[in-house]
């Protein structure tokens, strides 16, 4: 196996970078070829995107059978989505034939039956044959054909590689891009060089070298061998819309209650959040610090739910494999089964029902959701949840006698905290666990037939590769805007990608970056929130990490700022008799949870608002005072609870 670096796969895929006009146009996005041209050989964490009108479950057993009883691919589905660990040869010979863009390709011809004859007698009439063809059959690409593509696109390689213009690549047909870049990939997958390349081997090296190799008659055979494979698949219905990365969130990292005036808020209106609830997403909640009392009313851990919910639960040895993982955790769950039979007869149910598109979220929950006193891995979301809602009263009461103890009020420190956990040490599967988080939390609501829970914070970011999707549509986006749609608030960091290092001809130099708004606050429903200095906001302005708008396509991001610089809440762990660990963090993860707790205020003031994020939204935006910067920056400006409301 050889590696093929990006710019090498870019090319091929979309033609020279200073010409490149042509959108990538097969149902493997661009991030997916790229990182399969990592590791060619390799399984990578891919989402599958089922094709309108078709139910996840259904998508993944199909998926799931055509993989054979003795391959496990750890596939998984949300509604909406599937996740599963798939080679490129097999998302090439099992996902794409099953995806609208493949199946077009086929055109229905009718055969029309031959006149009879004078004197003939008449046949039974029979209905008119239709065959197919298809513009990859042996007639378009022949052997033949296939060398007479790919021997001018290594020679245009070699040319733009040696950085002699040329265009000649950007007159391929998507098809015949799809074909050669496939053909690439095999090769390199399958590839054993006489004389391993050095592993400190250049990009430019490495190119140089597949250009060298990589010929015509090395890939025909690979191409033609797999194009038979994809064409024997008999589905002639779309199951699959498009492949994309699982990619992995990072985290997005008292005096700013006071400086969004939410003291005084509190002063004013004698609010009281007691009966409003939010869902803190993040690495998970320390519940026995002293800052959040009884308040952590439910804790689930989603970063094993791809274990939970496996197809090849159905398989013994994997159900036998999950279950010795998932039993590692057995003393952390709030309601375990009962013993290894019941568990095995959970998972077994859970694999079974998912071919037929049912996810039994009550058994999901025997297995996710876990005793609020479970220490998180690290100390993200403790301090998160203390900017919402930390208490300093209980916590002065659990420190007695302890001097000068830096503790504060959150922005509402009555309010009740789901606690959602997503982010671990390994986050590589995360973005599947956020929108499963998303979804539960969509259940939840349903099952109670009430609010349950109010809004939900993510200080988390996922960089938004713009090959890919629509901004603002990406898998998660579009979970938010269905639970935005169901009534719930979401706040989101903007992200902290506003300064970045920039690689020139002229060497290297840092600068301010516009268009790095994060997912999911590219989203439109969501409040996005940028950061600030906690205390002086008008002379500081936007903090120089904060990310910057306006959108990929030209919305206004962020929605408005709030402090988000060495803001002091709590930390995971400490001795709770000293009122536990206190500690400063900066980030639009910090700024995030003030905008919630915001939220969470008028809610308990104005009940109306309860189901109405839009409006709430629309208040707080409209409110933001002007910090006198670029609205791509500050967006509608900095957060001010009172002035908000004031307006009502």
């Amino acid at each position: 196996m050889i590696p093929i670096p990006s710019p090498l796969v870019e090319f091929i895929l979309l033609g020279p970078m200073e010409d490149r006009r042509q959108l990538q146009d097969s149902p493997i996005l661009g991030d997916v070829w790229v990182e399969f041209g990592k590791n060619p050989a390799d399984a990578l964490d891919l989402l599958v995107s089922p094709y309108r009108g078709q139910h996840a479950g259904v998508v993944a057993h199909a998926i799931d059978v055509d993989l054979g009883p003795d391959r496990d691919a750890d596939i998984a589905f949300l509604q909406g989505l599937i996740v599963a660990r798939l080679t490129f040869e097999e998302v090439a010979r099992l996902v794409v034939p099953k995806t609208d863009w493949w199946i077009r390709r086929w055109t229905e011809v009718v055969e029309p039956k031959p006149k009879k004859k004078k004197g003939q007698k008449a046949e039974e009439k029979k209905p008119e044959e239709k065959k197919m063809h298809h513009d990859f059959d042996a007639q378009n690409y022949s052997p033949e054909k296939l060398k007479g593509i790919l021997g001018p696109i290594i020679d245009a390689a070699k040319k733009w590689h040696m950085k002699t213009a040329t265009t000649e690549s950007q007159e391929l047909p998507a098809l015949d891009r799809f074909v050669v870049l496939t053909g690439f990939l095999l090769w390199a997958g399958d590839h054993q060089p006489a004389t391993p390349p050095a592993p400190t081997m250049s990009a430019a090296d490495q190119i140089t070298y597949i250009l060298d190799n990589a010929t015509p008659d090395e890939i025909q055979p690979k191409i033609t061998t797999l194009g038979r494979t994809m064409l024997s698949d008999p589905a002639r219905k779309p199951l699959v819309w498009q492949v994309s990365l699982n990619r992995a969130p990072l985290p997005a990292l008292s005096r700013s209650v006071a400086a969004v005036k939410a003291d005084a808020a509190h002063t004013l209106f004698k609010l009281n959040c007691s009966e409003i609830a939010w869902a803190v997403i993040d690495s998970g909640i320390d519940g026995t610090h002293p800052a959040f009392g009884d308040r952590i009313k439910r804790s689930f851990d989603f970063k094993n739910f791809r274990r939970i919910v496996s197809l090849s639960n159905s398989k013994p040895v994997v159900r036998q494999n999950n279950l010795t993982e998932l039993r590692k955790m057995w003393d952390d769950l709030q309601n375990p089964p009962k013993d290894d039979a019941e568990a095995d007869a959970f998972l077994t149910t859970l694999s079974t029902d998912a071919r037929t598109g049912l996810i039994h979220w009550e058994l999901v929950e025997r297995f996710v959701e876990i005793k609020p006193t479970t220490k998180p891995p690290t100390n993200h979301g403790t301090h998160v949840a203390g900017i919402i809602g930390a208490n300093k009263e209980a916590t002065t009461a659990a420190a007695a006698g302890r001097d000068d103890d830096g503790f504060a009020d959150g922005m509402c420190n009555d309010i009740q905290l789901y606690d959602f956990r997503v982010l671990g040490r390994e986050i590589k599967d995360a973005e599947f666990a956020i929108i499963a988080a998303l979804q539960f939390i969509r259940y939840l609501n349903a099952r109670d037939n009430f609010m349950t829970i109010h809004g939900a914070n993510l200080s988390l970011s996922i960089p938004h590769d713009v090959r890919n999707f629509a901004c603002g549509r990406t898998p998660i986006c579009d979970e938010c805007e269905r639970l935005i749609e169901s009534g719930v608030v979401v706040v989101a960091a903007a992200g902290n990608h506003g300064y970045k290092s920039f690689e020139t001809k002229d060497g290297s130099y840092e600068s301010y970056a516009a268009f790095s708004i994060t997912d999911p606050g590219n989203a439109a429903g969501v409040i996005t929130v940028g950061a600030t200095h906690r205390f002086w906001p008008h002379t500081y302005g936007v903090s120089f990490f904060s990310s910057r708008g306006p959108t990929g396509d030209g919305r206004l991001k962020p929605d408005l700022v709030a402090p988000g610089e060495r803001i002091h809440a709590p930390f995971s762990g400490g001795d709770p008799k000293l009122g536990g660990a206190w500690g400063d963090l900066d980030g639009t993860s910090m700024a995030a949870p003030h905008v919630s707790g915001a939220a969470a205020m008028l809610m308990a003031r104005y009940s109306e608002l309860i189901g109405q994020p839009r409006r709430i939204k629309r208040i707080l935006c409209d409110s933001a005072t002007d910090l006198g910067r670029e609205r791509s920056f500050q967006g509608h400006g900095m957060l001010d609870v009172l002035r908000a409301f004031q307006s009502i």
